[in-house]
């Protein structure tokens, strides 16, 4: 599976120690803007999207992205202009605006919370609870009943 991914995914997967799983999933890419976005100033997750030799960074060229640039940041253009470009299966963003972009380009889009719960099912994650906990820890925000129906389904 061909995935691209925005850089809150990315953050918040290193903070709670579960970066790695990603690979699992498939080849995983990332533009150029996203990676400086989450390296350049320490961020949770910096050195762990460094010494990620499974993450591809690719540059793009900024008239590829021109068309999402004045609603969306420069990662999350960056990155729907390259989920185009490699024709993805699917790309990793939290961002309303951003997912609708993607979505309005035919591109499938999974959050951090959705793909929490693909791994949850999978088996891959023994207790949502604790891991939605180090999320909230860590600083992503999501309402109780949003937390509460994370635990249910």
């Amino acid at each position: 599976m061909k995935i691209v991914s925005n850089s809150s995914l990315l953050i918040f997967f290193s903070a709670i120690g579960m970066l790695d799983i990603l690979a699992d999933f498939g080849d995983i890419s990332i533009p150029k803007a996203v990676y400086e976005e989450v390296t350049k100033n320490d961020l949770k997750g910096s050195n762990e999207v460094k010494n990620a030799d499974w993450i591809n960074v690719v540059e793009i060229e900024e008239h590829e992205s021109v068309a999402f640039s004045s609603a969306l940041d420069a990662g999350e253009a960056q990155a729907i202009a390259l989920a185009i470009k490699q024709n993805v299966d699917l790309i990793l963003l939290d961002d309303l605006a951003g997912r609708r972009a993607a979505a309005a380009y035919g591109i499938e889009v999974i959050g951090t919370l959705g793909l929490l719960k693909v791994m949850y099912r999978k088996g891959l994650i023994e207790n949502m609870k604790n891991v939605l906990d180090e999320l909230q820890k860590h600083g992503f925000w999501m309402s109780t009943d949003l937390y509460s129906k994370m635990l249910k389904d």
